[in-house]
């Protein structure tokens, strides 16, 4: 290999194998002994944490180094002498661990001395860590990661606020791989438990018939509107993915369905792409799984499932709320039709009447969540759930091929998420032993002068770079461990805080530029993916309005009185109508004056602020621009009829 595609090859993430038959079988055996792990260890504690993350892992490594090759520049589909011995290697790791677990959980870390074995495994570790990273997540994490890694060792030569007493590698070694503060810490553990058996569940759930049911739902519901295919996007990728728990699988998912249908009836592959990006990645902050992120915060912030649901109903359906408005304007100025009357349409009461069954997983879901069981039991709950009632659907029934599908295609699936997930414990790790988070505190508020709102949007930046690249899951708990302290420093409340974290790590799958539910979209509609990023952007815009303004009015997560809740979500609509109307340059009637736009936007940053004189002001100019807009479209629709009464009358002379 050259040198310049060996450079290539490092700053590039790795590619997914077609594989021989005879490491499809190795495959087999790994994810079938990764489901056993998972199913008899995660939801009734058989197997201590340690251990269980630790084998979690070595299967997870061994799977990633089979089933990726090195590069995106390397076509070859040949499993290598290097990928073997690596994947042998992070295989050893867990079986060192469990072989020496006793020893490992009981020493004293710090104070008992690492054998040569011990430093030799931990580095091994660390390496494999970063390598298999590398290849299923891409560069730019691990190189983040790296900043983090060496600010350990060299902190003690920094001045300030970044300086730190250091460490030495032996300790590094010890307190990463031997704790629960690094590799092994809550990203993996949450990864093992929750993440595994939401995503089978999701597998599960969709080979059952449950996907189909939510497209044909979608279709019945949208599908005779002004813009259906595109709003058909929006309804089935907010069901299927909160589901799903990954951005860019749903977008692979539904979007090679609906993508296909959007430009067939007139949209852009920019713009189709797009749909399908944004709404996917607000799944993640839609009830009731929220692509795990609920989980997530139940274990990260201690707040029951219930009430995190609950508090993110509302600002979710704003969300798609807003990508719908715009949908709609899309759909009305450049007049894109529906679906063909020629293609049949089921009614949705119909679709809900065959296919009611659907609902019980979900019920069962909700209701054992609710009564606080461990959400791991829940998970395999409504696993076996979902496989009773597919028996009752003819075409779906799921017998042991279907399921070890599902199993399959979980231990493939999850291999990015749990890789970040793993390589995140390295950062957090090293939050922990610098003493960075409570620093990162004071830094923001040295940055911002103190103000809340400049320390609320550097926050949201610092999500949104963290969570570049990375899934979901982990950028949350990455980006938790030091933003939260910030925020709830300047006394945000507990819920809002960690829903905000979320919502930004989310927004991060669409931010160019490494915006990866984006990039899937445009590979499937064939736009240019930077183009598809930045679209995705302008239709997720309720993502940068909704949290800010929850902030400031926790009416909005149901926190306040009934007044005050009712007030903060009529004032969200409003906001976040009023900018979609900008960003599509249409109400009633087209918008082409920037005078007329910039007024909106005046409006809207009145309201967002929790003043009632700002409210009423901007409320007036936001009723003074509706009236203006409602008495143009009148206009225009009598010159319209106008100019079609006087072509009938000349048709009628000259006949």
């Amino acid at each position: 290999m050259n040198t310049k595609l060996f450079f290539k090859s490092i700053f590039s993430a790795g590619r997914r194998r077609d594989l021989s038959p005879f490491f499809k079988r190795v495959v087999t055996v790994l994810v079938l002994g990764l489901a056993a792990l998972e199913i008899y260890g995660a939801p009734f504690g058989k197997i201590d944490f340690f251990l269980l993350r630790a084998m979690f892992v070595s299967f997870i490594l061994a799977l990633s180094f089979i089933c990726y090759n090195y590069s995106s520049w390397d076509k070859s589909n040949k499993v290598s002498v290097a990928d073997i011995v690596m994947a042998v290697l992070g295989f050893s790791v867990g079986v060192y661990i469990v072989i020496n677990g006793d020893v490992i959980i009981n020493r004293w870390t710090g104070v008992d001395p690492l054998t040569p074995a011990d430093i030799f495994f931990t580095a091994t570790l660390v390496l494999l860590v970063l390598e298999v990273t590398r290849r299923t997540v891409g560069p730019v994490l691990v190189l983040l990661i790296m900043v983090f890694v060496v600010y350990n060792f060299v902190g003690k030569y920094l001045s300030g606020g970044f300086g730190h007493r250091g460490m030495n590698l032996v300790g590094f070694l010890d307190r990463m791989v031997y704790t629960f503060d690094g590799i092994f810490g809550t990203p993996i553990g949450v990864t093992c438990t929750y993440v595994y058996m939401f995503v089978l569940f999701g597998q599960v759930f969709n080979l059952a018939g449950g996907g189909d049911f939510f497209f044909r739902l979608s279709s019945a519901i949208a599908g005779r509107m002004i813009g259906g295919p595109a709003k058909m996007a929006v309804i089935a990728s907010g069901l299927y993915g909160s589901m799903s728990g990954s951005p860019t699988s749903d977008v692979v998912t539904t979007g090679s369905i609906t993508i296909p249908l959007m430009k067939r009836l007139g949209y852009s592959p920019v713009f189709a792409g797009a749909v399908e990006a944004a709404a996917s990645s607000g799944a993640s902050i839609l009830p009731p799984i929220m692509g795990t992120a609920a989980f997530l915060m139940v274990d990260v912030a201690g707040i029951p499932y219930i009430e995190i649901a609950m508090a993110a109903a509302i600002p979710a359906l704003i969300y798609y709320a807003g990508i719908m408005i715009q949908v709609h304007y899309r759909a009305v100025k450049k007049d894109l039709r529906p679906i063909s009357t020629d293609e049949k349409i089921e009614k949705p009461w119909a679709v809900i009447k065959e296919n009611f069954i659907y609902f019980i997983p979900i019920a069962v879901l909700v209701g054992l969540i609710s009564i606080r069981l461990n959400p791991t039991v829940v998970g395999l709950i409504t696993i076996c759930a979902t496989i009773i009632i597919s028996w009752f659907k003819p075409g779906y029934r799921m017998g042991p091929k279907k399921i070890y599908t599902a199993i399959h295609n979980t231990g493939v699936r999850i291999l990015t998420v749990s890789n970040a997930s793993a390589a995140a414990g390295l950062v957090i790790g090293g939050i922990m032993l610098t003493g960075l988070g409570g620093k990162f505190t004071s830094l923001v508020f040295q940055a911002t002068g103190g103000n809340s709102f400049l320390c609320v949007l550097m926050v949201a930046a610092v999500c949104i770079v963290l969570g570049m690249g990375m899934p979901i899951p982990a950028a949350y708990v990455l980006t938790a461990t030091l933003a939260v302290p910030a925020l709830l420093e300047l006394d945000f409340p507990l819920m809002a805080s960690h829903l905000f974290i979320v919502y930004f790590s989310a927004i991060s799958a669409i931010t160019p530029p490494v915006a990866v539910a984006a990039y899937a979209g445009a590979g499937i509609a064939g736009g240019n993916p930077n183009s598809t990023g930045f679209q995705a952007i302008r239709l997720a815009m309720a993502a940068f309005i909704v949290p800010i303004v929850y902030m400031y009015r926790p009416g909005l997560i149901l926190n306040g009185s009934i007044l005050d809740i009712i007030w903060s979500v009529f004032i969200t609509v409003v906001v976040v109508a009023a900018m979609a109307s900008i960003l599509e340059g249409y109400f009633w009637v087209r918008m082409k004056s920037n005078i007329l736009k910039f007024c909106v936007i005046s409006g809207c940053v009145a309201i967002v602020w929790p003043n009632l004189w700002g409210d009423i002001l901007g409320l007036i100019i936001l009723g003074l621009l509706f009236f203006r807009q409602i008495i143009k479209a009148r206009k225009t629709r009598k010159d319209t009829e106008k100019n079609d009464i006087s072509s009938l009358k000349k048709e009628s002379v000259i006949f």
